[in-house]
């Protein structure tokens, strides 16, 4: 085990899969004597600067974890970090949690800087998906945003369009003036999806389809829906992470004639189904501030990997 540090204060701006949150949090403080601080007051449900200003001034802080549902009063937590954690690295970039919030945003990131990794087509547009349509593309609808609160992923699927007539008709109740849709060309119903977790330079792949029949596993259940990764597609994937600016987070991917298309990014997944996070994640931590508190330079492999945008 890790030499503890001194006691060592983590902030945390954190509103989704609490349970998992709650387990990295004790075994932080444990093993390494590392005590994460949640900044949004739970007994108000609530996040102000009053209460902010009140933690920051008990606990002198030396990272940021943030971890939020999709909401658009997110906006105001953005700018509260602006304005009192400029100098504190975090574990992942708030640039990377606003960017997965929206799949738009997501994918046209994975377009402009991962061109190795393959994902289906996406439309920008309706007339670009409905152009598509005409030349025989079969279009998957979402709903744009990410993360919704007491909404499950499967609600977040509109439908399938094979026709204009299709694509008009299950469209024509959203507001899709405020880019609330998602396009996205559709690869055909596949029966197994498969799930990456990374944390730092650790990758673990499991496959999905047993997911849908049952929630609860044993650990040598979990074992055995691991699989292996292809190592050009591990190294893209870890690719990925960088130009996002995460150290931790998932991926998606489904597998067309072989070929295997992400179809999915998420900043700081649950990992539920992947009982070894919690200590790698908390020892991924202790590593970063043990380096940044007794050498004079952060090695460039742990600096490069926790993010100060």
């Amino acid at each position: 085990m890790a030499t503890k540090l001194n006691k060592i204060y983590v902030g945390a701006i954190v509103n989704r899969d609490l349970e998992i949150f709650e387990k990295l949090r004790k075994f932080a403080k444990l093993n390494y004597n590392i005590n994460i601080v949640n900044l949004i007051n739970f007994k108000k449900n609530s996040f102000s600067e009053g209460y902010l200003k009140k933690k920051i001034k008990k606990y002198p802080f030396s990272l940021l974890i943030v971890k939020l549902y999709s909401e658009e009063e997110n906006q105001k937590i953005y700018d509260l970090i602006d304005k009192y954690f400029s100098d504190i690295p975090r574990l992942n970039s708030v640039r990377s949690v606003k960017i997965c919030e929206s799949r738009r945003n997501t994918f046209k990131l994975i377009e402009e800087k991962c061109k190795k990794i393959n994902i289906p087509k996406t439309y920008f547009s309706i007339n670009s998906a409905l152009k598509a349509i005409d030349n025989g593309t079969p279009i998957i609808i979402k709903l744009d945003t990410h993360n919704i609160r007491n909404l499950s992923k499967y609600d977040r699927i509109i439908g399938v369009a094979k026709t204009r007539e299709q694509f008009l008709n299950l469209i024509r109740k959203y507001d899709v003036q405020n880019n609330v849709l998602f396009f996205q060309e559709y690869l055909g119903k596949s029966d197994i999806i498969y799930k990456v977790y990374v944390i730092d330079q650790y990758v673990q792949t499991i496959t999905s389809q047993d997911l849908l029949r049952k929630k609860n596993f044993t650990p040598l259940e979990l074992i055995h829906m691991r699989v292996s990764i292809d190592h050009d597609l591990k190294r893209h994937i870890l690719m990925l992470g960088r130009k996002f600016n995460m150290s931790i987070f998932g991926v998606d991917y489904l597998l067309k004639d072989g070929i295997p298309y992400i179809v999915d990014v998420n900043d700081f997944p649950s990992f539920r189904n992947i009982p070894e996070a919690v200590s790698l994640i908390s020892n991924y931590i202790h590593r970063f501030l043990e380096a940044r508190i007794n050498l004079p330079r952060i090695p460039k492999k742990l600096k490069a990997k926790t993010y100060m945008i």
